[in-house]
C-alpha cells in the first residue's frame, strides 16, 4: 500500500487555518472514499472533511483543539490501490515529509502551536505532548504557560481562529478610506408596519434596502485593483453576534424576497452562525453589509466595512426621541439612527448623502413601505 499525506484544504474566502473540532476516524481504521473524516471549525462555519482516499488511517498529525494550517498536514493513509483511489476533494496531497516538525532535533508541534508558544513565551522544548504520537497540543502550550495567565495575574486568552480572522479582516478594512454618515429615522411608520406583520425592523429595513439600491447601485458595488465593479444581484451580509465573535452571513438574492422570507432567512442564518452550523458557502459572497445594532441597545455606531463591499449599514436601536413634526411642532416619536459607511474610493460623499436621503424618505412613508413585497 502507498503512503500519503493529506494536507488540511484550502477552505476558501481567505481562510488560512481550522481548528479540530473532533475526529471521526481513529488510527488503524480503514475508510472508505469519501467518508467523513474529521470536523474542522474554521472562522465561519464548522465543516466536515471527506477523506480524499480509500485506506488506512496510519497517522492523525493533529488532535482535537488544535490549530491546523492551510496545507499543513492533517493525516497520513496507507493508500489501497494508489492514487486511483484517490477521490476529487479539493485537498493536497504529498509525500510523507517532516514538515510537521518531527525532524531530528525538533519536537512535534504542528505550525499553529509554535505560534502560539511563541506568543505565550513557552518553551516547546521543556513540554511533554499529550497528543497522538506525542504531538504538543495547544492544551500542553495552554497548561505549560500557566493555565493561559498573564505576568501581573490577569487572564491570557489565545486567539481561536475565528478571532484571528476577525482581528485580520478588521485590519483589512481599516486599511480602506472609509467615511460613515449620519440620519434619524422617523420609525413611526417601520414600528406600525413590524407590529402589522410580527418581524423584528431588521428584514423591513433590508427590504427597504433593496428597493433604494437600483437608484444607487454604487451602494452594491465593491473596489477591485483596476475597477469599481457593481452588482445586478444583492447578496446582504448580516452580521451576527455569536460565541465565537461575529460571523457574517449572506441572503442570497434579498432584492427577491418578501419581507416574510426576509425574516425566515434572516433568523435561520443567524441560528445556524450561533451553533456552528453555519456552510462557508452560506458566509460568503455578500455584496453589501448591514448591523443591526440596535439589537443590544447601541444608539448609533461607525460600522467598519467589509472588503470589498463597498458600504455598510448599521441600523441603531428604536426608541422616543424628541422630533421636529413638519407642522414645526416637537413631539416624542419612536426614531432611531442609521450609520452608512462607504468606500471613498467606490462613492463620494455626495453620492452616499443621496443613496442615505433616499432609504430614509422610504423608511418614514407609511404608503412606500406598505408597498415594499410582503
Amino acid at each position: 500500500m502507498a503512503e500519503r499525506v493529506f494536507a488540511l484544504p484550502d477552505l476558501g474566502e481567505g481562510l488560512e487555518e481550522g481548528e479540530i473540532v473532533a475526529w471521526l476516524v481513529a488510527e488503524g481504521d480503514e475508510v472508505e472514499l469519501n467518508q467523513p473524516l474529521v470536523e474542522v471549525e474554521t472562522a465561519k462555519a464548522t465543516v466536515e472533511i471527506p477523506s480524499p482516499f480509500a485506506g488506512v488511517i496510519a497517522r492523525m498529525h493533529a488532535s482535537a483543539g488544535d490549530a491546523v494550517g492551510v496545507g499543513a498536514p492533517l493525516v497520513t493513509f496507507h493508500v489501497l490501490g494508489g492514487d486511483e483511489a484517490r477521490g476529487q476533494t479539493g485537498g493536497e496531497t504529498r509525500e510523507p515529509s517532516d514538515a510537521a516538525g518531527d525532524d531530528a532535533g525538533r519536537v512535534a508541534a504542528t505550525p499553529a502551536v509554535r505560534k502560539l508558544a511563541k506568543d505565550l513565551g513557552v518553551d516547546l522544548g521543556v513540554i511533554r505532548g499529550g497528543g497522538a504520537g506525542g504531538r504538543i497540543t495547544t492544551e500542553d502550550v495552554q497548561r505549560a504557560a500557566g493555565r493561559g495567565r498573564g505576568s501581573d495575574g490577569g487572564e491570557r486568552v489565545p486567539l481561536s481562529p475565528i478571532r484571528r480572522t476577525i482581528a485580520r479582516r478588521l485590519e483589512q478594512a481599516a486599511a480602506v478610506p472609509q467615511v460613515t454618515t449620519f440620519r434619524t429615522v422617523d420609525a413611526t411608520a417601520l414600528g406600525e408596519l413590524r407590529a402589522d406583520l410580527g418581524v423584528s425592523p431588521l428584514p423591513i429595513f433590508v427590504a427597504a434596502l433593496c428597493r433604494t439600491i437600483p437608484g444607487h447601485p454604487l451602494l452594491n458595488a465593491g473596489w477591485a485593483e483596476d475597477a469599481i465593479v457593481t452588482h445586478d444581484d444583492v447578496h446582504v451580509g448580516v452580521a451576527v453576534d455569536t460565541e465565537r465573535g461575529l460571523i457574517v452571513p449572506v441572503v442570497r438574492e434579498a432584492s427577491t424576497l418578501g419581507i416574510a422570507r426576509l425574516a425566515e432567512e434572516i433568523g435561520r442564518l443567524a441560528e445556524a452562525a450561533r451553533t456552528g452550523t453555519l456552510t462557508l458557502d452560506a458566509a460568503a459572497g455578500g455584496t453589501i453589509s448591514v448591523s443591526n445594532t440596535g439589537s443590544y441597545g447601541s444608539e448609533a455606531g461607525t460600522p467598519l466595512l467589509n472588503p470589498p463591499n463597498a458600504v455598510t449599514i448599521a441600523l441603531g436601536v428604536i426608541r422616543p426621541q424628541a422630533l421636529v413634526t413638519g407642522g414645526g411642532t416637537v413631539e416624542a416619536r419612536p426614531a432611531c439612527t442609521i450609520s452608512l459607511t462607504f468606500d471613498h474610493r467606490v462613492l463620494d460623499g455626495a453620492a452616499a448623502g443621496r443613496a442615505l436621503t433616499d432609504l430614509v424618505d422610504l423608511l418614514e412613508d407609511a404608503h412606500a413601505l406598505r408597498e415594499l413585497p410582503r
